[in-house]
């Protein structure tokens, strides 16, 4: 539970200082991981998973650490849990360059899951992380962050766009949220079993306001797929 209200937080107050470069981007994340602060740290990942950086910069220091410190803190939890970070981190980048250390954690009892994981997420942040962080459509009048969510949204990938729902659910924006609702409508009714947990959270973030009740009621009654129709139901009891 704590380890999930730490992601929650995480989520909520993710950076908003409007108008960075992506060099004043990158160079944030370089001092921060430059210091000795496990919990700056912890924080700087959870960030990184939408940011849409991918340079060494950041990432080879993280690889650093993760080769030199992954069997000292192995006893430690919250060490161990810190190394886990790191490791989950070089997916986010998107980096062919970091696959050789993954791999190397294959069979690791202690990581082999956040290599997995990383591994899995490694070319879609190739993907990806262009995407996230392109300025080409950028709105002066929105922060950095929420501009990230909305090239999330517009994207037109839906397993993007389900990780841009998780961070309007918990810090809701009208933009993002009618940018949500275009596509809830465009996308409920197609039944897709790979998809449907991305288009069940960008029903649930519609529940962070009641703009879209009459949206979230054409969902639960006619949505094929039985996650979507729910996601819709407790949308609409969470209000009550």
């Amino acid at each position: 539970m704590k380890a999930l209200l730490a992601v929650i937080a995480l989520l909520c107050f993710a950076p908003g200082a409007p108008a960075a470069t992506p060099e004043e981007d990158v160079q944030r994340y370089v001092a921060i991981f430059r210091q000795a602060d496990a919990a700056a740290h912890n924080k700087a990942v959870e960030e990184l998973a939408s940011m849409g950086l991918s340079d060494p910069r950041i990432y080879d220091p993280l690889e650093k650490r993760i080769l030199a410190e992954h069997k000292a803190v192995e006893a430690e939890r919250a060490e161990k849990d810190r190394v886990a970070r790191y490791i989950r981190a070089l997916g986010f980048s998107g980096q062919e360059k970091y696959l050789p250390t993954l791999r190397s954690f294959l069979g690791n009892p202690v990581y082999e899951r956040y290599a997995k994981d990383a591994l899995q997420q490694q070319p879609d942040y190739q993907r990806w992380n262009p995407v996230i962080s392109s300025r080409a459509s950028f709105d002066p009048q929105l922060s950095d962050d929420d501009n990230r969510v909305m090239n999330m949204l517009r994207s037109d990938d839906l397993m993007l766009m389900r990780i841009a729902a998780k961070r309007v659910y918990f810090a809701p924006n009208d933009q993002a949220l009618a940018q949500i609702a275009e596509q809830v409508r465009k996308r409920y009714l197609q039944s897709d079993p790979e998809r449907v947990d991305a288009v069940a959270w960008l029903v649930k973030a519609l529940g962070r306001t009641i703009a879209y009740d009459d949206l979230l009621q054409e969902v639960k009654a006619s949505a094929p797929d039985r996650k979507v129709r729910n996601a819709a139901d407790s949308a609409l009891r969470r209000k009550r």
